[in-house]
């Protein structure tokens, strides 16, 4: 007599099972923009994962966390795509190893193309002996002529450049200085200073990450969309983070992020130039932190340390408000409890006179509706 055998899950089918269960299945689909296709998405999660293992030993709640987030900016999570990775970071609160999600500039520069007003974005480094010049005021205009085939010297800096459909060009230069001072304060940066992570983006990748830095700046100012504010938001979240406490079996909060965008966006973009993004975390006590320094503001941009609070400093209040109200969004099973969490909450009257700000709510809502299933 022949018996029937069944084939053992692997580890990764018992792992994408915890992750994407198939009662969580149709929803979570249901919510994936037009252009991403399902079976695309998972399979791209498939390599994510089984191309960093450590991930598979990671809490599979906050894993469809973060995918959750690269679904609904519509991003793949395919490594030769560049538009967004899972990586593994260190929590100095939790004192653990989570998944983070990380937006790749290939997807910074998608979601700003998809404004429709874009044709082109870019990003180049400089070299010593390159011809670059850059003219700044009403007539801004810059030219950038390197001897591709000779030696060009060291790198001495970096620039971004958008050309809009109807001619109109910006462009946004970057010193080694000014990206040397945003990696400073990258948290990922200072933990593998710290010897807490055994590498960085920013030490394995720096030409790369100093280009996405320079699109990050520049992106700011171009027609955005509430995808583009958002993955804006996750990637200074994932750069500027302490960590957050995780307290079971609600799903964590992710990262405290700085200041929420302040600009209204409007959609996404491709390019070829690659973002690579992985951090491998050493499992040891999160030990010599920082001293406190309540007192200092340090600008995104510059770097530059001051005694004063910025103007707007008071949004960092309601940054932490966005990520209350969506992990509350997460956790809603039905309309109802999306209903409840809206009018508990109730971010209409917090930000009466902020329209950007209850855009961002709206948005939250919006795709906590589509998730479950209820009125958009």
């Amino acid at each position: 007599m022949n018996a029937l055998t069944t084939a053992k899950p692997t580890k990764l089918d018992q792992l994408r099972m915890e992750i994407l269960p198939p009662e969580r299945e149709h929803s979570f689909f249901a919510s994936l923009p037009a252009h991403v296709k399902p079976e695309r998405f998972m399979r791209n999660l498939d390599i994510a994962l089984m191309q960093n293992q450590k991930l598979m030993a990671l809490d599979p709640r906050l894993i469809f966390r973060e995918i959750s987030k690269a679904a609904a900016l519509g991003l793949y999570l395919d490594p030769q795509l560049g538009e967004a990775y899972l990586i593994e970071a260190w929590n100095g609160k939790a004192k653990r190893a989570e998944p983070q999600l990380r937006i790749g500039y290939r997807g910074l520069i998608k979601l700003g193309r998809q404004s429709g007003e874009i044709s082109q974005i870019y990003a180049h480094e400089v070299h010593a002996t390159d011809v670059f010049k850059a003219s700044l005021g009403d007539d801004k205009k810059l030219i950038h002529e390197p001897d591709i085939f000779g030696d060009r010297g060291p790198i001495v800096g970096y620039y971004a450049v958008v050309k809009y459909k109807d001619g109109d060009t910006d462009f946004e230069p970057l010193t080694i200085a000014q990206a040397h001072a945003i990696r400073d304060r990258s948290d990922g940066w200072k933990a593998f200073q710290a010897g807490k992570i055994k590498s960085t983006p920013w030490s394995t990748d720096e030409v790369e990450m100093a280009k996405k830095t320079a699109i990050r700046r520049l992106v700011k100012r171009i027609p955005q969309s509430p995808e583009l504010a958002e993955a804006i938001r996750v990637e200074d979240a994932a750069e500027h983070s302490d960590g957050v406490a995780i307290a079971a079996p609600v799903p964590p909060r992710p990262p405290l992020p700085p200041v929420p965008p302040q600009q209204r966006i409007e959609h996404a973009i491709e390019d070829d130039i690659t973002d690579v993004e992985h951090e491998e975390v050493v499992d040891e006590d999160d030990t010599g932190a920082e001293e406190d320094k309540q007192d200092e503001t340090a600008d995104p941009d510059t770097g530059e340390v001051t005694d004063e609070l910025p103007a707007g400093a008071d949004e960092f209040d309601d940054t932490a408000f966005f990520e209350k109200l969506e992990e509350d969004m997460a956790v809603a099973a039905d309309e109802e409890s999306v209903e409840e969490v809206w009018t508990e909450a109730d971010p209409m009257a917090r930000f009466e006179n902020d329209e950007t700000s209850q855009a961002i709510a709206m948005a939250i809502k919006k795709r906590a509706l589509k998730r479950v299933g209820g009125k958009k």
